[in-house]
């Protein structure tokens, strides 16, 4: 075994940082560079989420809370299949579903994403948008029962999609953009054909699948070329659109259970109503998140190396209008999120009042029952002490009037304990008097 030659090293110096007593030793962290790096992709990859309100014409509405854990948990099972069959047997242009939420036995909201990428600014800039709205759903990802495909023993122009409602072009706007002729058609295979009696082939028909064909009509494009916020504003205009189609749907939704406060009795059916009241508070909460990130994006848009035009007020007022637009939707969905608490709070009190009232109800039957047994139990005591033992039963010596002078004062007794509490209190407001 070889030792190698030992080397004496110098000694460096400590530094010791003196600190006022009572205080901690606080030492600066460095920022790690994977920091930045998520801040850089979070102002170069965001996502804007598409809801849709799908709906079935099964029957009516029911005049009580439904009931719906046990299709919910089916539900769920069915989009897991979804999601595990979308791994393996998607192929190019499949619409894709990323999350379904049951709110009745009628209407399912589906949500998709919108992914955008903007490229760094320049001489020249990218601005790449994902959809997941593809071909018709109908067409995509097949073999599974999904939860907005016509149920079985239904027709097909019983379920249909609620379309986005945007904001059309006028004709002062296509007068001023050019002719008429410029205008986008749908194609004829995308009209809603949903809601015909007697379609044979049902189609989903949703509008966003359109969103490329006429996207950017209402833009100025050269203004578009230069300010990267303004260029995607129609596509956050029809993300807000459906965010508010989908708050108005669960504000419907939020005052029918409610409305079922103090008008149902039973604590399955007001069970039933909690629960989906935290099922509507929970899309709330995820919306909510997600709306909120939009907004924080919106307002550090100065902070974002985006391509702008800062001379031009229509960019600055668009972008304005979108940070509004953003504001208001995350006010109104954590208003309607407070509005399911409050909700699930009176239930939670009209249940401690019904239990209470119950309680109250019982304790009076067993007043009743103590009064009557304050009469009774004596009587038997007496009866078991004599038995058959009298004269007029021919089975004894002793006279019958024995009984009602032995009864008498036991039965006397017994209400005296009975009443006692009440003489008690009933002679101390006298000592007071």
């Amino acid at each position: 075994m070889v030792k190698r030659p030992w080397r004496k090293t110098q000694n460096q110096p400590r530094v010791i940082s003196k600190t006022p007593p009572g205080h901690a030793f606080h030492f600066k962290r460095p920022r790690h560079p994977f920091n930045a790096v998520i801040a850089f992709l979070s102002a170069r990859v965001f996502q804007l989420r598409i809801p849709t309100i799908c709906h079935t014409e099964v029957g009516t509405l029911p005049n009580e809370p439904e009931d719906l854990q046990q299709a919910r948990r089916t539900e769920a099972s069915i989009m897991n299949k979804y999601l595990m069959q979308l791994r393996t047997e998607a192929s190019v242009a499949d619409s894709i579903v990323r999350e379904c939420h049951m709110l009745s036995k009628q209407e399912h909201i589906l949500e998709q994403i919108v992914s955008i990428e903007v490229g760094p600014s320049g001489d020249s800039w990218r601005a790449v948008v994902w959809l997941d709205s593809g071909i018709d759903l109908l067409h995509s990802v097949r073999g599974v029962n999904n939860p907005w495909t016509p149920p079985p023993k239904t027709r097909q122009w019983q379920t249909y999609f609620f379309p986005v409602i945007v904001h059309q072009v006028t004709a002062n706007a296509i007068s001023k953009q050019g002719s008429a002729t410029n205008v986008p058609h749908l194609p004829s295979h995308g009209t809603p054909s949903t809601r015909i009696k007697g379609a044979s082939d049902w189609k989903a028909s949703q509008n966003v699948c359109f969103l490329p064909i006429h996207y950017g009509f209402q833009l100025d494009k050269d203004l578009a070329c230069q300010d990267a916020l303004y260029a995607l504003s129609e596509l956050f205009q029809f993300a807000a659109s459906s965010e508010v189609q989908l708050l108005n749907c669960l504000q419907c939704h939020i005052e029918r259970e409610v409305s079922f406060i103090g008008a149902v009795e039973g604590s399955s059916r007001r069970a039933a109503s909690l629960m989906n009241l935290r099922y509507i508070k929970t899309i709330l909460k995820k919306h909510a998140q997600r709306l909120a990130g939009t907004t924080c994006m919106l307002k550090s848009r100065d902070s974002l190396d985006w391509p702008r035009l800062g001379s031009s007020n229509k960019a600055e007022q668009t972008a304005k209008i979108l940070l509004a637009d953003f504001e208001y939707l995350l006010r109104r969905a954590e208003s309607l999120a407070r509005e399911c608490e409050q909700g699930m709070a009176t239930l939670a009190n009209s249940a401690i009042l019904e239990e209470s009232r119950r309680s109250v109800d019982m304790g009076l039957r067993v007043e009743k029952l103590t009064k009557i047994a304050t009469i009774f139990i004596p009587l038997s005591f007496v009866c078991s002490v004599w038995g058959m033992n009298f004269q007029e039963f021919g089975t004894g010596i002793l006279p019958l009037w024995w009984f009602p002078v032995t009864a008498g004062p036991i039965l006397l007794v017994s209400i005296f304990i009975y009443r006692l509490d009440h003489l008690l209190i009933l002679v101390s407001k006298l000592k007071g008097i």
